[in-house]
């Protein structure tokens, strides 16, 4: 219903449509500046969307075991005790590896191929400098064929645990075989396990 201006009223006064227009635009504004300002940073209470996780061209893996794994001690022994006198126990892998791997789990369609055996040889060395120091050296003695590698022995809780790497020439092929020496002296038998990626393109660590 339209109210008119009836004559001798004060000219402020306008009609009842014309002020419903105005206070429904002040409501609409009102509505849009609360909405503008509620989607700032949407639900995430403004934090930037995150990445999506980076593919790492894995494609399938396998675990490995070691077995027939065999210790022989090097020439050089191991350090004494000077409290007792007898050889002091922990990681002393001086002498040489010999052991060989079964797939124990395979995720992959073709089964991971494993060499008939794996040899290795460690050693202890004057250091270059010629002090009395030495240095270990690690000897490859498997045949690998084109096949890339690398080795390492270090000490862990058990012992000596060692990590003979072997990769495809093309590096789509790795296997990690990992060798573990108990520390008491006197061990000469090795445990332990391993395991096998399929990449889709160079996954070789050591590029």
């Amino acid at each position: 219903m339209r109210i008119r201006a009836v004559p001798g009223w004060p000219p402020c006064c306008i009609s009842m449509t014309a002020m419903m227009r105005i206070v429904g635009a002040n409501v609409l504004f009102a509505a849009l500046t609360a909405t503008a300002a509620c989607g700032v940073g949407g639900d995430d209470g403004g934090m930037p969307p995150q990445p999506p996780p980076i593919d790492d061209g894995e494609i399938c893996s396998a675990t490995l075991a070691i077995t027939n794994g065999t210790f022989a001690p090097g020439t050089t022994p191991r350090p004494t005790d000077p409290d007792t006198g007898l050889p002091i126990t922990g990681c002393w892998p001086v002498g040489t590896w010999t052991f060989s791997a079964t797939v124990d789990s395979n995720m992959c369609q073709t089964t991971p191929a494993v060499l008939p055996s794996y040899s290795f040889k460690v050693e202890r060395m004057p250091a270059p400098d010629g002090g009395s120091d030495t240095v270990q050296v690690i000897t490859n003695l498997t045949s690998v064929g084109s096949m890339q590698f690398h080795l390492k022995v270090s000490e862990n809780g058990q012992g000596c645990e060692a990590d003979f790497e072997l990769g495809s020439a093309d590096g789509t092929h790795y296997w990690n075989m990992q060798p573990t020496l108990a520390k008491d002296p006197g061990v000469t038998t090795l445990a332990g396990g391993g395991d096998y990626v399929l990449y889709k393109g160079n996954g070789w660590p050591w590029n």
